[in-house]
Parts: structure tokens; sequence; C-alpha cells
């Protein structure tokens, strides 16, 4: 009988199965280091499998979550379809590629900071001789050691262990993000070797310390497995250089019966020599069906592209290509001869393509339109060419070439960030109606100088895209009016069988009518359950939200809805109607509803809080209701509302800036007090005229969210006193499971006891490791800084802390206790802290300095200590610069 894979997560079950009679293992031990003990019961294990011809050993150290990636691709879909994702790519590494790209495209955005690796010791030798030399039969072998921090040393048992397989045909080594440099390369390299019946290699070195040395070994290691069918090699993100980048192209010209590459080497400075040495061996595998190249962000200029423009001509039989150059600085020249070579692969029925963020004009564009017009079997295509210089001829001739590609199923068309007009538009727009087997589309034309004229051809296209299930339509930042909106709503409402719909038309020139008539659209797609409608920054009043709501009242299947209609001109009407709609969607489990910035009362609050008790099934609510006119009528509603999402776990409720007193922060408390289940709050209601009782009552029903590991609190520029802020001290005190604390109560009237009782509360949150901590523009003394003092002492776990504690009445007997507290945080490695208008002399700013120089740990240190003398300016900054980890230093004094 025909042994089934075997999949196992401890050692224990291997250890109770079958082993005579396994075949195959799958061993996954993901964030374990096994003891010597575990190494010893796993080889003894092994060793008994005599029939064994496959083993996967899973050891990757991750700290990323599936909801975290979710999360993140949710918050910026922009890049999602640049994230290398697959079977191999842990959570880890979308994460670093997620966080590289927000922190490129997104500059104004505060940067996502990489997560801390796992502090463990390096893995030992794993597989052991005596084990090995039973497993005659292996023939395929992943070993999957992300994140482990293995050096040169740690690579040595890695090529002792592959010099004992000499029969394997399939080697999957997965290293990524470990601290193998040359040497360690040169022993892997050297195991590799010794595989000489090799056909399938995968090779992942991606984020360690590779230079043109180990691309050498890699090389010649490649030279000796003359019959490779498969290579799928990661070099991204170490230091090849143009050496390297030769050295690799050598290799490939041996690897001549390839039929899949995988050459991935972005963020390694190659530049155009580079690039010309490795597609000279490129050209030489003309055997290749599928190729997955990238070379993103290397400086590739022309001669570079041009050059890999020629080695792509010469892959006639490629049926799948994914090709990424984006990133570079390729002009016209370059982009042209692309084109020309991708021109001659006349077979490809996947292409996934991406040049965008380079300097390519008409004439590049034209090109690579004119060879996207050869591409007659294309069934999926990715067309990239977002944030380059094109205006209407290259989108034309682009569309032209696409006009031909009647076949498509899937298309991802993305020619945003351009200077394309109507012309350009109107072309792709004909281009689109050609495509009338999609059955889905995402295609994004946002931030161009579209009118009217163009989006109207642009609706007409997508008019006869009838049989779309999912759409993904950006076309914001533009200049479209009515005209050009509602013939969009119209193509839209041909679209009856979507039933995932993302449309953004934000930032034009919409008003009512060309809302009106998205709203019939709307009204049409009855099957649809994920929905993300996007319509702010126009100039929408009540009529077209009304028109909006009757649409979107007839959507009752939709369970997860993002609908932003921010910052128009809509009243209560309007409001009311989109309120009624949203009762209609029973189903929702999640909702994210932006209203914020119009013209909405209290009677359109209460309408969207009678719409939102519907929704009893919510697990995930974002409601922005901020900078309206609602006063405690509407907030009390919407409180009501609230309470009845029993479900909730992840809330975040931003209604500030509106007319919203005691009575109605009361009600929002009331409501708050039901939502026991969250783990996660965001909550905004600053700039209010909130008092001392509906401070108090919003304090306890923050107690009652006692599983909280995430909270943003925000209650600023209100009329709170020491009553309001003791109650919320008492509230806050029961949330001991806080990992992450955003705490804002500035500008308040809160003294000495109201800060000693919030104080206290800080003193429960033993687990916090990022805390952002403003109580500044109150009536504070050395009372109540002296137990905030003491709060913050127990925090010491914390790595990131934001401390503002400005404009209150501080001396330096606060300032002596505050900076016990910072001594206390050994492990911070970020501090921003502000503490100058007080009444703090030298001595109290000498004791913050010492107990500043105690965080040894600190990388960055922004700190605003007021107005010394020259003399204290310099013992400070002396002080300062005695913690030798710091990197960035702001000192303001």
């Amino acid at each position: 009988m025909e042994q089934q894979n075997n999949s196992f997560n401890n050692l224990e079950d291997l250890k109770k199965s079958n082993l005579k009679a396994l075949t195959s293992i799958d061993l996954q031990f993901k964030n374990c280091i096994l003891s010597n003990e575990q190494v010893a019961e796993l080889n003894s294990s092994l060793a008994q499998c005599e029939k064994l011809e496959s083993l996967i050993l899973n050891l990757n150290m991750e700290n990323i979550s599936d909801d975290q990636i979710n999360q993140l691709f949710a918050e910026y879909p922009s890049i999602k379809n640049l994230v290398e994702t697959g079977n191999n790519v842990s959570n880890d590494q979308m994460f670093t590629q997620i966080r590289f790209l927000i922190n490129t495209f997104y500059k104004d955005q505060d940067m996502i900071k990489e997560p801390r690796l796992n502090q463990k010791e390096v893995q030992g030798y794993i597989l052991l001789e005596e084990a090995m030399s039973n497993l005659i039969n292996l023939n395929s072998l992943q070993l999957n050691l992300d994140g482990n921090q293995i050096g040169d040393q740690g690579a040595f048992w890695i090529c002792t262990a592959l010099q004992r397989f000499k029969t394997l045909t399939n080697l999957n080594l997965q290293l990524w993000k470990n601290k193998i440099g040359d040497r360690g390369i040169s022993r892997i390299a050297e195991g590799i070797s010794s595989c000489a019946k090799l056909t399938n290699l995968t090779l992942n070195i991606a984020e360690n310390l590779v230079c043109k040395g180990g691309v050498f070994y890699i090389s010649t290691a490649l030279i000796s497995c003359r019959t490779l069918t498969h290579l799928d090699i990661n070099l991204s993100n170490n230091q090849i250089g143009v050496e390297g980048a030769y050295s690799l192209g050598t290799a490939l010209i041996n690897c001549t019966l390839l039929i899949n590459l995988k050459c991935l080497l972005g963020r390694n400075k190659i530049g155009d020599d580079g690039a010309q040495n490795i597609v000279i061996g490129l050209s030489t595998c003309t055997q290749i069906k599928n190729l997955d190249f990238g070379m993103e962000l290397n400086q590739i200029r022309n001669d570079g592209a041009s050059a890999i423009g020629t080695a792509l001509g010469n892959l006639k039989f490629l049926t799948n290509l994914k090709l990424q150059i984006w990133g570079n600085k390729i002009g016209d020249k370059g982009a042209q001869n692309i084109g020309l070579g991708l021109s001659y692969c006349t077979q490809i029925t996947d292409l996934d393509f991406r040049i965008n963020s380079n300097q390519i004009g008409d004439d590049g564009a034209s090109a690579i339109g004119k060879a996207l017009g050869n591409f007659k079997f294309l069934t999926n295509l990715i067309f990239s060419i977002w944030e380059n210089n094109i205006c209407d001829k290259g989108a034309q001739n682009i569309a032209l070439g696409l006009s031909n590609c009647t076949q498509l199923i899937n298309l991802e068309f993305g020619i945003s960030q351009n200077q394309v007009g109507d012309d350009g538009a109107y072309t792709i727009g004909t281009a689109l109606g050609n495509c009338k087997f999609l059955t889905k589309l995402n295609f994004q034309i946002w931030a161009n100088k579209i009118g009217d004229k163009g989006a109207q051809n642009i609706g007409l296209g997508l008019s006869n895209c009838t049989q779309l299930t999912n759409l993904y339509l950006g076309i914001s930042e533009n200049q479209i009016g009515d005209d050009g909106a509602s013939a969009i709503g119209k193509a839209l409402g041909n679209c009856k069988f979507l039933t995932k719909l993302s449309f953004n038309i934000s930032q034009n020139q919409v008003g009512d009518d060309g809302a009106s008539a998205i709203a019939t659209a709307l009204g049409n797609c009855q099957l649809l359950t994920n929905l993300n409608f996007q319509i702010w920054g126009n100039k929408i009043g009540d009529k077209g939200a009304q028109n909006i709501g009757l649409g979107l009242s007839n959507c009752t299947q939709l369970i997860n809805l993002e609908f932003e209609i921010c910052e128009n001109q809509i009243g209560d009407d309007g409001a009311s109607t989109i309120g009624a709609a949203i009762g209609n969607c029973k189903f929702l489990t999640n909702l994210n509803f932006q209203i914020w910035s119009n013209k909405i009362g209290d009677k359109g609050a209460q309408n969207i809080g009678l719409g939102l008790i519907n929704c009893t099934q919510l697990t995930s609510l974002q409601l922005g209701i901020s900078e309206n006119y609602i006063g405690d009528n509407g907030a009390s509603t919407i409180g009501t509302a609230i309470g009845n999402c029993k479900f909730l776990t992840n809330l975040n409720f931003q209604i500030w800036s509106n007319n919203i007193g005691d009575k109605g922060a009361q009600n929002i408390g009331l409501g708050l007090i039901n939502c026991t289940q969250l783990t996660s709050l965001q909550f905004g209601i600053s700039y209010n005229q909130i008092g001392d009782d509906g401070a108090s009552t919003i304090g306890t029903a923050i107690g009652n969210c006692k599983f909280l590991t995430n909270l943003n609190f925000q209650i600023g520029l209100n009329k709170i006193g020491d009553i309001g802020a003791q109650n919320i001290g008492l509230g806050l005190s029961k949330c001991t499971q806080l990992t992450n604390l955003v705490f804002q109560i500035n500008y308040n009237q809160i003294g000495d006891d109201g800060a000693s009782s919030i104080s206290t509360a800080l003193s429960n949150f033993k687990f916090l490791t990022n805390l952002d901590f403003q109580i500044r523009g109150n009536k504070i003394g050395d009372k109540g800084a002296q137990n905030i003092g003491l709060g913050i002492s127990n925090c010491t776990q914390l790595k990131d802390l934001v401390f503002w504690i400005n404009s209150n009445l501080i001396e330096d007997d606060g300032a002596c206790s505050i900076s016990t507290a910072l001594s206390n945080c050994k492990f911070l490695t970020t501090l921003n802290f502000q503490i100058q208008k007080n009444k703090i002399s030298d001595k109290g700013a000498q004791n913050i300095g010492l107990g500043l120089s105690n965080c040894t740990q600190l990388t960055n240190l922004f700190i605003q200590i007021g107005l010394l003398p020259q003399k204290q300016q310099q013992e400070f900054k002396r002080l300062a610069l005695k913690i030798k980890r710091l990197v960035n230093l702001y000192l303001i004094i």
C-alpha cells in the first residue's frame, strides 16, 4: 500500500508513527529550538525511516501572524501585488517586503517598524551522520531555517548534511534573514556541488551578508549541477554588486536545460553593467517556459534595460513571465528595447509585468504597448506602469496593444500617477470594451488628468465587461465631474454578477447628479458580499447622499463594507438615508464607515445610530464621524448602537471635534460598557465639551474591557478635572493585559489628584512595550508628577516611550521622580520626552539627565526640557552622549 504524506508538529507524534513505512515526512517545528536531547531523538527516529524519499524540516523563526499581514494589506491595498507570496514565503518575509514598500511609496507615513528577531541561540547540528546514513532513498529535501541568526559557522552542518545525500534530485534551502556571509555560502555551495543529480534547486538566501565572493561560490555550484531543469534562487537585499552579477550570469550560461527559472536579485546595486552581465547568461537559456525575474531597485538605466529586452527576445518558448524592474532609472530607450524583446514572446498566456516608478515617457510606453498587441493567447495579465512620465500618446498605444488581448480572464492594469488625459483614457476605455471575458478586473488610473470625456469612454468600455465577479476601480485624483461619474455609474449597473467591488472616485468634482447615477448602479449589485466604496473629497450634498443610501440599501448580502464619503457637503437628510441603508446590512461582520468633515447634526447622527443598531453581528467596527455638528442627542443614539455590537473585538470610534457634552459622553460610555470582548480599542473624543461626569462614565466603560491588549484613548481639549481623571484612572487600572497604549488627555483641567489616579493605573501595566503618554497643558504639580513617575517605574518592559508632560506646574521634586522612572526602563530603544514649560531648575534638569544615562539601550532620543544656561546644556548633552547605542539625538534645551 502506498504511504501517504505525513505532517508532524512535535517529536512525540513522529516517534509514535510507523517510521519504517514512511516515504514522506513533513516536520513543522516553527519557532522551536531543539535541545540536544531532542536532536538526538529526532535523529534516532529518522534513522529508522529506511523507505524515506522526501523530508521537509521547518525550523523557521517567525514573529508575524496572518492577521497582521491581512491588516497591512487592508490598510495599504496598492502594494499587495508587489509583495512576493507563495508556499515558501513566510509571514516575516512578507512583512519585511511590506515594510520596505510602505516606507518607499508612503514617505509621509510613520515608519512601519521591523519586529525584533527572537533572541534565541542558533540551531545546532540537526541532521547527524548516524541518521543520514540510513536515508539511502532520499531524493527530496527541504530545510526551512529562516530568521535563525545562522552565521558562517552554522552553515557548516548544512554542508555536511548535503554531502551525504548523493541521490537528491530536489533540494529546497530556505535561509532568509540569517547572518551568512561569503565564507558560509562557500560551504553551502560545496554541499550543493556534491548533489550532482539535482534537477530542482531552490535557494533562498535573501537578506544575509552575501557579497560578490559568495555569489562566485554559488555560481561554481550551479555549473556542477548540469541536469537542472528548475532553478529558484533569491539573492535579494544583499551586496552582490556588478561582479556578483557577472558570476551568476556565467553560471546561467551552463544551465541550458532550464525550463523553469526564478531569479530574484532586487536591491543589490547591480546597475547597468551588472544587469548586462546577468542577461548574457539568461539569453542562452532558450528552453525556458516559466520565468520569474526580479531586478527591482538596482539603479538600472537604459543600457541594462536594453540588455534585458534582448535576452527576453531569445526566450521564444515562454508561456509564463513575471518581470519586476520597477524602481529603477529606465527611460524611453530602455523601455523600447524591452518592448522589442517582449514582442517575440508570442506564446505567453500569463504575464506579470512591473516597470512602474521609472522615467518612461510616451515612446517607451508605445513600444511596450506594441508588444502587448502580440500576446493574443493571454488569459492573465498584470501590467504595472504607474509613476512614470506617460501622456496621452503613450497611453493610447498601450491601449491599442491591450485591445488585442481579447482572451483575458484576469486583468490588473495600473497606469496611475502619470499625465494621462482624456485622449489616452478614451482609448484605454475602448480597449477595456474588447475584454469581454473578464471575470476579475483591477483597474487603477488615479492621479492623472482625466476629465469627463475620458471617464465617459472608460465607462462605455467597462459596460461590456458583463461577466465580472470582482472589480477594483481606482479613478480618484482626476478632474471628473457629474457626466463622467454618470457614465461610470451606468457601466457598473451592467456588472450584475459582482460579489466583490472596490470603487474609488475620491478627490474629483462629483456632485449630486454623478453620485446619484453611481448610486443607481450600486443598487443593481445585489450579490455583493464585499464592498469598498470611496467617494470622499467631492461636492456631494444631501440629494446625492440620499440616493447613495437608497442604492446601498439593496446590498443586503454584504459581509464586509468600507464606506468613505467624508469631506463632502452632506447634512442630516443625506446622513439619515445612509444610516437607514446600513441598517439593511444585517450580515455585516466588518464595517469601516467614514463620514467625517461634513455638515451632520443630531438628526443625521441619530439615524446613523439607528441603522447601526441592526448590525448586531459586527466583530470589527471603524466609525469616523468627527468634524461635524453632533451634540448630545446624536452621540447618545450612536452610543446605544455601539452597545448592541456585543461581539466586537476591534473598535475604532472617532467622534472628535463635535458639540458633545456630558450627557452624550455618558451615553457613549454606557454603550461601550457592553463591548466586553474588545481586544483593540481606538477611541477619539477630543475637542468637545466633556466634563467630569462624561469622563467618569467613559472611564467605567474602559474598565469593563478587560481583554484589551491595544488601547488608543484620546480625550484632550475638553473640560475634565480631577474627578473625571480619577475615574478614567480607575477604569484603566483594570486593563492589565495591555501591551500597547496611547493615552492623550492634553489640555484639560487635571491637577495632582487626577494625575495620581492615572499613575496608579500605569503601575498595573506590566506587559506594556509601547507607551504614548501625553498629559500636557494641565495643572499638574510635583505630587502628580511624582506619582506618574512611580507608575512608569513599574513599566519595566517598555521599548518605545512617548512622554509629554510639558506645560504644567512641575518643579524639581517631580522632575527627580520622573528621572528615576526613566532609569528603570532599561529596555527602552526609543524615547520622545517633553517636559518644557514647567518650573524645573538646573537641579531637576540634571537629575533627568542622570536618569537618561541609565537607559543604555536607547538608539533614538528626542528630548525637550526648556531653557537652561549654557553650562547646563553642555552637561545635559554630555550625559545623553554617554548612551553608547545612541544613533539619533534631538536635544532642544
